[in-house]
Order: C-alpha cells, then structure tokens, then sequence
C-alpha cells in the first residue's frame, strides 16, 4: 500500500509519497515560519517525525518543481548538502537523488533557499551522480562545456519530457513516474520563466491489478497544459492524461485554466476541459491553498477556478472530493491529507496525525471506472 500526502502549508506546495518499497519521494518543500496563532504546520517537525517513524535518515528522490520560494524555502534548515559542509551536521537529512528542472540549475542569480538547492545540483552534475536533470536544452551542454566535462558522459543524468524516471517501474516501487514538462526546446533563452519550465508529474501507482493514476501539476499555466494535452495526444499516449488524483497547479490560480477568470465560475480552455475530463470515477482535486475565499481576491486562490474544479468532482461522483489543504478537514484545523493505494482504487484518509495514532479515521474509497 503506497501512501500520498500532502500538507497544509499555506499557498505552498509539497507532497511526500511513500512507495511500496518503502522508498520516499518528496516533490517540492517549503516550511515558512510560522507566525501567532497560525495554522500551518511545521513541515520540518512533520517530515523528521515521519522518517524517524520509517528508522530512516535520507529520502530517495527529492524533486524540486522549479525555484520560486513557495516550492524550496527552508531547505537550508533539514537537509544535507554534499556542495559545502555548511550543511552538513549530524540530524540532516540525507538527499540520495536530487531532481530539478535544467532552467533552475542554469538560471543565475538565485538567492536563499533556491541558490543553495542550484548550487548542490551544480556539484552533483559535476560528479554526475545523485542529480536528475529535467530536459536538455543547449545552453546546459555549453554549460558543462565550460566547466570541461563531455555532454555525452552526463546523458545518464538527463530525463526528458515524455518519458520515465528510471529505477521506478511496476517490478521496483510499484510506480512509474511520468515527465510532463519541462520541455527542452522551452528553456532555450538566458530569462526562461521558471511556472512555464516547471516539473509536472504523472504518476502511475500499481496495487495487484488496480492501476491508479496521480497528477502532480506544480505551477503549471493554461498554456503549459494546452501543449501537454496536444503532445500526449499526438503521440496517442492518452493514458498519461488520465487521472484519479490531481494536484492544482498554482493553489486553484485561474490561470492554469485559462486567461479569464470568470464572474462566478472560471470556464478552462478546451484542452483543459479535455483534461479534467480524464479524471476517474469518484477521482480527487487538491488544491494546496490557503481556505478558498468567498470575494474576488488577486492572488489564488480563486474562488472562480475553486468553483469548477468542484464541479469536475461533483460529475465525477463527490463534490467533497474537492479538497484543500488549509481546509481538511477543517479551517481551524487542517492536517495532512492522506491517500493510499489499495487494490480497490485510491482511499482518502482523514486522520489526527499523519504517523498514526488513536485518533478516529474516516476513510472513503476512490474507484477507477475501466
């Protein structure tokens, strides 16, 4: 049984899987400080507890989606970086794969959190062990010119839109993880802009004969979506478009369903349409967001695109299946939002704590039509 979570952390992105191997993948980290009377959690406290419950001190993959401070603020404070000892006392936690979009590892000038992710990948690309590199444009093989290293000795290294992640498949964690985006041809100029190049994932979870299929849209726009959803389907790889599980893009911004936000309702461009069309019978939208409002607000989330996204579940077998992370299961009160893989389908889990426990549990089954 695999397990997917993810945190009530404020407009803020990270979603922690655990495999059926026991491997973890962590897409994207961002533990803001909190502030009186706050809501959030301290995701640094979450993630320690729940590997120090696993007798672990690293996770397998850590994937970051792209280098805006909501996907990557306070890395400096839980992990090991192996570029400088700086960070690298005792109760780190130890990275054994790191992935990130080839933009974010070209793109000068970062700062914080960002630079320091930027710069392990760098280190880690030199080595070329440990890092995964999303597309390959050329400015990255007149990169690794400059630094005196072949491109070709670095292939190993380099995953592209439209294929897989290695060493995860059906026979080794049950999952097959699909890269979306970036795409090479997209990162081409010095100013790539980071929401356009991010790192959208489709997973593909596998429990005896049930297959169960998980979105992961980072900060994808309407128009990153439109190519997707022409490219897959050109390449008749329909499949890959399907979904039980979806995360948002942009904390249920408009803008990844269209360039309108809509009076009452945000209606998506056709291809978005057709994608959320994919969902599966009683499927799930997450939206990590803070608490939908009920005015017009200028930053996400928006009550518009909250109001279709709604709708699709509410076709698709449960409006409640709308879920946001600074709501679940209530405002005052938000916890982790835990779903399992199970050879029925995907199960929502509603829990007092993400590790386990006494608290009562309501559990509701998400089953795939076909």
């Amino acid at each position: 049984m695999a397990k997917l979570m993810f945190y009530p952390i404020g407009n803020a992105d990270t979603t922690l899987l655990h495999l059926n191997d026991d491997r973890l993948v962590l897409v994207d980290y961002c533990n803001m400080p909190l502030e009186e009377d706050d809501k959030r959690i301290d995701l640094e406290e979450e993630i320690r507890s729940y590997l120090e419950l696993q007798k672990s001190d690293s996770i397998d993959l850590v994937a970051f989606t792209h280098a805006d401070d909501d996907h990557v603020h306070g890395v400096e404070d839980l992990f090991w970086f192996d570029y400088t000892n700086k960070y690298q006392d005792d109760d780190r936690v130890r990275i054994k794969t790191l992935a990130i979009p080839a933009c974010f590892l070209l793109e000068e000038g970062l700062k914080g959190s960002s630079r320091i992710i930027h710069d392990e990948a760098r280190y880690r690309l030199k080595k070329g062990e440990g890092i995964i590199v999303l597309g390959n444009p050329g400015v990255l093989d007149d990169w690794l010119r400059s630094e005196g290293i072949r491109p070709e000795s670095r292939e190993d290294c380099i995953v592209h839109a439209g294929s897989c992640l290695l060493d995860f498949n059906k026979n080794n964690g049950d999952v097959e993880f699909f890269v979306h985006s970036p795409f090479s041809f997209n990162m081409e100029d010095e100013d790539t802009p980071r929401n356009s190049n991010c790192l959208i994932l489709h997973a593909t979870l596998f429990e005896g004969n049930q297959e169960m299929r998980l979105m992961l849209g980072a900060d994808g726009s309407y128009e990153d979506w439109t190519n997707i959803v022409y490219i897959t389907k050109k390449h008749s790889n329909d499949v890959r478009l399907q979904w039980d599980v979806f995360h948002i893009s942009h904390h249920s911004s408009y803008t990844a369903l269209s360039d309108v936000k809509g009076k009452s309702k945000t209606e998506p461009k056709p291809e978005l349409k057709e994608l959320f069309g994919f969902g599966g019978k009683n499927c799930v939208l997450i939206s990590p967001s803070e608490p939908i409002p009920s005015e017009d607000t200028d930053q996400p989330p928006h009550r518009q695109a909250a109001a279709y996204y709604k709708e699709v579940a509410e076709q698709q077998g449960n409006e409640e299946n709308f879920m946001v992370t600074m709501e679940w299961p209530s405002s005052d009160k938000p916890k982790t939002i835990i779903i399992e893989s199970t050879e029925y389908g995907f199960k929502v889990r509603k829990s007092i704590s993400i590790i386990g426990g006494s608290g009562a549990v309501i559990e509701r089954p998400s089953h795939r039509l076909g």
